[in-house]
């Protein structure tokens, strides 16, 4: 079993009459009980609902009319093995859930800090969790990947504590990599003395100027306004230390590699889940394609979840090697993004090793080649629907690049696998005329729209798209909250044979 991301102590609880704690849902024993104080642990692709329905929720509050059906959703995201865990908490009740003595925003989630304290207002007193990153006496003290403390990580980072006297920057990091370093960040005009926990979450992406010479991420993210597209909201250029800081959205639910990795191995979701991340995907690319955008890198990396749970916005980030052509009516001749995704006419000139060794992030292409455009993100989209379906990547081989590169060029699929046998006709043949390898045959974002996996359940996907998945913006980004679960059924439905589970220990993979 995995190690937990965090810890909920139970420090005050209503009477043993109402009071009861229910693991089963997850499927993982949920409670721990160490020298008279019971733990909530917090697990990998598991989350903990608080509130008085047995069937939703993992830890029940019985009888308590002011304890909403579900009051609370508390999880953490872990993107690798090496990665520091980030928890998370969202209030859904109608009466409140208090963190420190303040009001959460309702459907918003924050991060958690460890000691932070956690109350539920009861008719009695209220009853209070206090969250721990971690146990001392129940972690394994030879997990070298538990939490560690950094002594200054501005320092080391080269980073900024606060930027123009407008954003603060927390020593959170969420993740990192050849672009430079994320990390969480407030809002300084956010602060406010109230009741009320209205500090908003964000992110900042710091990137190191000398590497990519130009805020090319940034200056297209601008122009970009799509509830599928990660937001900016403010970037500075701190020209003394070389670094871009881009402000930008917290997406508090991982990513889509993550949401599939269950320990060495991708596995696959159902097919219906599938195709509400694939319907959101094909709305963020034919809306940046439609502008000249094309983004290059698309992977399950770069697929963001606000929840790590099915029917969940997703959001596309890391422009970082977008290609705006709106200005000019031209084709693209670099060699960029993950070959495992790479479609066949953008080439494969240079090797892996030697552009994460270089400067840029691009190489040029074979003079011989015709170029390529934004059919290319369609194949990306090929392979990760692929991925979802079978939780296997279509042409990865050995693992090598020589085996994918290969593999990719044949561009033959194998649907006589078993992963396949419960798969139907529409989504392997949708799949397949995405990893089309003549860019000319293959569909682009409108016309993929129009495949009939597609288009059989277009009316019912935009319905869930609207009432599920509009309504998890926030109040910032549209006017009031839709209340969308009084409004949406608890499964959702495309046909007969086809549901989104709406709790963990029901939902089944293919």
């Amino acid at each position: 079993m995995s190690r937990p991301l965090g810890y909920l102590e139970v420090l005050t609880k209503p009477s043993k009459n109402n009071f009861v704690s229910c693991p089963t849902l997850s499927g993982l024993p949920s409670k721990e009980r160490r020298k008279d104080k019971d733990y909530l642990k917090l697990v990998k692709h598991s989350i903990l609902k608080i509130g008085r329905s047995n069937k939703e929720c993992d830890f029940l509050l019985a009888d308590d009319p002011s304890i909403s059906s579900v009051h609370c959703h508390i999880w953490g995201i872990l993107f690798d093995d090496s990665s520091v865990p980030m928890c998370y908490i969202k209030d859904v009740s109608l009466n409140g859930t208090f963190v420190n003595s303040k009001r959460l925003e309702r459907e918003t989630a924050y991060v958690l800090n460890d000691n932070d304290l956690i109350d539920l207002p009861t008719l009695g007193n209220a009853v209070s969790f206090r969250f721990l990153e971690s146990l001392p006496d129940l972690e394994d003290p030879e997990d070298t990947s538990a939490r560690k403390e950094t002594p200054d990580i501005y320092s080391t980072l080269n980073i900024k504590k606060s930027v123009e006297n407008k954003w603060d920057i927390s020593p959170r990091i969420i993740g990192n990599g050849t672009f430079g370093n994320v990390l969480v960040a407030f809002k300084k005009s956010e602060i406010v003395a109230s009741d009320v926990y209205s500090r908003p979450n964000f992110a900042v992406k710091v990137i190191k100027l000398r590497k990519y010479k130009v805020d090319k991420e940034a200056k297209i993210l601008l122009k970009l306004n799509h509830p599928n597209i990660i937001k900016i909201h403010y970037t500075f250029n701190d020209l003394m230390n070389n670094n871009l800081y881009i402000f930008q959205d917290l997406i508090p639910g991982g990513d889509l590699f993550s949401y599939l990795a269950k320990g060495e191995c991708l596995t696959a979701i159902s097919e219906t889940e599938t195709l509400i991340i694939v319907y959101q995907i094909l709305k963020a690319l034919h809306y940046i394609h439609g502008r000249g955008i094309v983004h290059r890198d698309l992977k399950l990396d770069n697929i963001l979840l606000c929840s790590p749970e099915p029917c969940t916005r997703i959001v596309l980030a890391d422009f970082g090697i977008a290609k705006d052509l709106s200005l000019k009516n031209t084709r693209m001749n670099t060699i960029v993004g993950t070959p495992e995704y790479c479609a066949p006419e953008v080439g494969f000139k240079a090797t892996r090793s030697i552009i994460d060794q270089s400067c840029s992030r691009a190489n040029t292409i074979d003079q011989s080649m015709n170029g390529y455009d934004s059919k290319c993100d369609i194949w990306s989209l090929g392979v990760i629907t692929h991925i979802m379906l079978t939780g296997i990547s279509p042409f990865y081989g050995d693992g090598s690049e020589n085996s994918i590169i290969q593999n990719v060029k044949r561009g033959k699929l194998d649907f006589s696998m078993k992963p396949w046998n419960n798969v139907n006709h529409n989504a392997k043949q949708f799949v397949e005329k995405l990893l089309e390898i003549d860019a000319d045959k293959r569909l682009d974002s409108k016309q993929s729209f129009q495949h009939p996996w597609i288009s059989r359940y277009q009316t019912q996907l935009e319905k869930i798209y609207q009432k599920k998945i509009m309504s998890t913006l926030s109040a910032a980004e549209i006017e009031g909250k839709a209340d969308w679960k009084r409004r949406l059924p608890k499964c959702v439905s495309l046909s007969n044979s086809s549901l989104i589970p709406n709790n963990k220990k029901q939902r089944k993979n293919i």
